[in-house]
């Protein structure tokens, strides 16, 4: 008599999912000429000046996507079985660490800016204040990323009633309902995403490094190498990128096991779920793959 043994099955992670979505697309934003040229101190100044604009713009729309998004967030009171104010009560409940997840970003970007314009002004890169007072010379990718970050936070407000058909479709598609399963879902994954091929991007250059021949100093005097590489692809940054994966992760993992155990209704689930970001994330890969400027 022989006995099978069932495999349990993986908790589905949506964050997984996404980054096997498009392989080539995410190469290509995270593996650019632009970072290897960093990489190997060959990016001149004023190619990597006219970069750190865009990217002061890119934190721009980034703190206003945070408060968008934090002002749709409707925090819990109490959760099932727990006593208000419990130590357990605020550690489960994902909005909350949603909330401490971004107020952490805010003040991280506001950081990044200042080391930009503390940077900038040490290695002669940029004169942040004199080029506000001109039009930018824009990277391809930027308004992407930027129309990304101003639909954050808007499902279930002002997009109520217009539908994620018209959402997915750029404004022609159906009158599909507004989910109410996970409503800050589409807004997480933008941050996770833009964060993530942030990291992943200048965790590559960092492996790229090497000695300049003959010990010649690099083309930006040593900025991006001494300051920004190591900066961007710290074991801290991993960290708090992963966090907000794993947050997600979390949620949507918990949205599936609320069908039960009827497989059918979590495949319905997860449909929905897949159908709400999928599309989202291959635009925030189009926006990243155009924000590294040409060389």
């Amino acid at each position: 008599m022989t006995s099978s043994i069932t495999t349990p099955t993986a908790p589905f992670s949506l964050t997984k999912h996404l980054l096997s979505l498009e392989p080539e697309d995410f190469k290509a934003a995270t593996q650019h000429p632009f970072l290897l040229a960093a990489a190997k101190g060959t990016l001149p100044k004023d190619v990597l000046s006219h970069w750190l604009v865009n990217d002061r713009l890119y934190i721009h729309a980034y703190i206003r996507a945070a408060g968008q998004l934090l002002a749709s967030l409707e925090l819990p009171k109490h959760l099932p079985g727990e006593q208000a104010g419990s130590e357990k009560e605020e550690e489960d409940a994902l909005e909350v660490r949603l909330v401490d997840w971004l107020i952490e970003a805010l003040g991280a970007v506001r950081r990044e800016e200042r080391m930009f314009l503390e940077v900038g002004g040490r290695y002669q890169l940029v004169d942040f204040v004199g080029v506000e007072a001109r039009e930018v010379g824009r990277v391809r990718g930027l308004g992407v990323i930027e129309g990304l970050f101003g639909d954050v936070g808007v499902m279930g407000k002002e997009e109520k009633g217009k539908g994620l058909g018209a959402w997915l479709l750029g404004g022609g598609g159906g009158e599909l309902p507004v989910s109410g399963k996970i409503p800050w879902l589409e807004g997480a994954v933008t941050f996770w995403g833009t964060e993530r091929v942030y990291l992943e991007a200048w965790s590559w250059a960092r492996e790229q490094q090497e000695e300049r021949p003959n010990g010649k100093e690099d083309e930006d005097g040593g900025a991006l190498r001494r300051e920004f590489i190591p900066n961007w692809s710290s074991d801290e940054f991993r960290e708090f990128v992963e966090r907000l994966g794993l947050l997600i992760d979390q949620a949507v993992e918990k949205e599936i096991g609320m069908a039960g155990a009827d497989g059918q209704k979590q495949e319905e689930v997860k449909k929905e779920i897949l159908g709400r970001v999928e599309g989202k994330w291959r635009t925030l890969l189009e926006g990243e793959k155009g924000f590294w400027p040409d060389v």
